[in-house]
């Protein structure tokens, strides 16, 4: 059994609380695979080096000697090449005494199918009665998705921000546990000891290792409504806080995706056969003070691989952005998000605040221009965030154009009345005060709820897609279909 509090330097009474699963101690998980290559994370507490090992039938095996140490908090990664392509080859890869097994890729541009399933928000525990914490009956949403991605042969796993919640409560907070003369080693430590508690929920732990997982953080990897907490922009100490905060999401999470850039913006792109991914990063650069979402670099990347070769090879595109782009109503978001109410901040983060909405009508332009390019081009936002799961549609007022969006929040965050309140009140009359453009939404949905996707190759070029959100319910333990939502 774990100990009732674990210490952690730097906070409050030097405590916190022991997570009910331990630490995650020695993990093996896939990342990023294309048609050669896999990139495999690990973490092995304690342990030097760990040999990894690639197998694909018909190919030299290829082996790597990972060293780890306390630097990066036993973690690594590393990406295995084979000495050809084996496009849509099984393979498996055998590391520290764990086995793990996965599919790679269509070559780029060739035609293709896709599974994959995808959510956001991931908060399982509650304080327990007698002290330190406890597993919510939520977390079975877990198995539930593992299995049914299992049935359907899913490719990969898409985890679309809030993996952990470093600020969601007085007795599990980083934020508010930190002392003030806690230092920049020590703000670190306390974002990494979140990480160990919550990627070591076993159920969570599990779906991981099952399938290859791509990642894209958001606020609560930070602190609720990075970038928009504060109407007058971030203190020296909060920028602090963020550098932890940045260097324990690359160990944790990002150095599983394509690229692994090393500082922000994490924004990655990826193609699966003539399927394009393109992940962006909305809290790295984010600043409501200063007018800046995206920043200036990540645009120019952005629109770079828009109108680069890769893109050019997909018929459909995959945009994910933790935050809905449509979601909150213009009126409304503008009507509040100067008042002194503690959902101002909430609304502050929108897409469409007042901050922000040259960048999202920027972002849809080039999205509209993309599809425009090609015949059969389908465009899909993927998003979290808001903890509610729905569907929705984006139009341009003139002109042709469809973008799809498709939205999966909470896997396992407690509902709030306060929250659900808010979201209905903020989707009310999308479309007072816009002029480009057309947003309708479909049934909205509170519970506890995951994403799967499906894209099917169509004999005239392009794909049928299908979204179903599957939700979880609690008193019967199983999953059901919500939304079926074709496109």
């Amino acid at each position: 059994m774990p100990p009732a509090v674990a210490p952690v330097p730097g906070h409050r009474n030097a405590l916190l609380p022991a997570f009910p699963d331990g630490d995650l101690d020695g993990a093996v998980e896939l990342g990023a695979v294309d048609d050669r290559s896999v990139r495999v994370w690990l973490r092995c507490a304690g342990v030097a080096s760990v040999s990894v090992t690639l197998h694909v039938a018909g190919q030299p095996s290829v082996r790597a000697a990972v060293p780890l140490s306390a630097d990066s908090d036993w973690t690594a990664a590393v990406t295995l090449v084979l000495a050809e392509p084996a496009p849509g080859a099984a393979f498996t890869v055998d590391a520290a005494g764990q086995t793990r097994h996965g599919r790679l890729s269509p070559a780029p541009g060739a035609r293709a199918a896709l599974t994959f399933g995808f959510g956001s928000c991931h908060m399982p525990f509650a304080p327990a009665p007698g002290g330190g914490l406890t597993v919510r009956p939520a977390a079975a949403i877990y198995p539930a998705m593992q299995a049914d991605l299992a049935r359907l042969g899913a490719d990969f796993l898409l985890l679309a921000g809030d993996q952990i919640y470093s600020d969601i409560a007085p007795w599990l907070s980083v934020p508010d546990a930190l002392t003030a003369d806690a230092t920049p080693g020590q703000m670190l430590a306390a974002y990494r000891a979140m990480y160990r508690g919550f990627f070591g929920e076993r159920h969570f732990r599990a779906l991981r290792a099952a399938f290859p997982a791509y990642c894209m953080w958001d606020d609560h990897e930070i602190e609720n409504n990075w970038g928009a907490l504060r109407e007058d922009g971030e203190t020296a100490r909060d920028r602090l806080r963020f550098d932890a905060a940045v260097h324990a999401y690359r160990e944790y999470q990002h150095s599983r995706n394509p690229g692994t850039a090393g500082a922000p913006p994490f924004w990655y792109a990826f193609l699966h056969g003539d399927i394009g991914v393109l992940a962006l990063d909305v809290r790295g650069r984010r600043s409501w003070a200063e007018g800046r979402h995206l920043g200036r670099a990540q645009w120019a990347a952005v629109r770079g691989w828009l109108h680069g070769p890769q893109a050019a090879m997909a018929t459909t595109l995959f945009v994910v952005s933790s935050v809905p782009v449509a979601h909150a109503s213009r009126w409304f978001v503008r009507l509040l998000e100067r008042l002194p109410v503690a959902e101002a901040a909430s609304l502050r983060d929108r897409w469409c605040s007042s901050a922000f909405l040259a960048e999202r009508d920027e972002l849809l332009a080039e999205l509209f221009g993309w599809q425009a390019a090609g015949l059969q081009r389908k465009v899909v936002v993927l998003s979290g965030d808001i903890h509610a799961g729905m569907a929705a549609t984006i139009r341009q007022r003139r002109g042709p154009g469809l973008i799809h969006q498709w939205t999966s929040s909470a896997f396992t965050t407690p509902r709030s009345a306060r929250a659900e309140w808010l979201n209905r009140a903020a989707m009310q009359f999308p479309n007072l005060g816009e002029r480009d453009v057309r947003f309708r939404h479909s049934r909205v949905v509170f519970a506890g709820n995951y994403g799967i996707v499906r894209a099917l190759p169509l004999s005239g070029g392009g794909h049928r897609l299908r979204f179903v959100l599957r939700v979880w319910d609690e008193q019967r333990r199983r999953s059901r279909s919500i939304i079926n939502r074709p496109a």
